[in-house]
């Protein structure tokens, strides 16, 4: 078994999002204070730049390895890592209308635990493809 490049994409995805879980679990709702007013604030904070510029670099570099190496469905965790610019679109463009889609889970506990057990399930999918990649 070989560590590759997308295996470590999956490996270090997978982390971010369970590791988000377990702080969200612990903090509860001051999770949801903090996100609402300190990551997301009325006005655009910078640092959504940068991320966009970071996934933008990303998908690129993730494009290019799967033309360029010999990994089997590759093109698999270069698609997922794609739909991600979709996210960060609407980030973007539409901040408000996202803010607004921020604030709604924030506030629908249903909703919250819907997308918080999604996000692990997801994330145990992407180690499963990571083992995958390694093999």
């Amino acid at each position: 078994m070989e560590l590759n490049y997308f295996a470590l994409i999956c490996f270090a995805w997978a982390a971010v999002g369970i590791i988000t879980r377990i702080i969200i679990a612990y903090l509860g709702k001051r999770w949801n204070k903090w996100e609402e007013h300190k990551a997301y604030t009325q006005k655009k904070p910078l640092w959504l730049y940068g991320v966009a510029i970071v996934a933008t670099v990303l998908v690129g570099y993730t494009w290019y390895m799967v033309f360029t190496s010999d990994i089997r469905a590759s093109w698999l965790i270069a698609l997922l890592l794609t739909l991600i610019l979709i996210k960060v679109s609407v980030q973007m463009l539409d901040y408000q209308k996202f803010r607004a889609y921020v604030a709604k889970v924030m506030h629908d506990p249903k909703l919250f635990q819907q997308i918080n057990i999604g996000v692990a399930v997801y994330s145990i999918v992407l180690v499963a493809l990571g083992i995958m990649y390694m093999l």
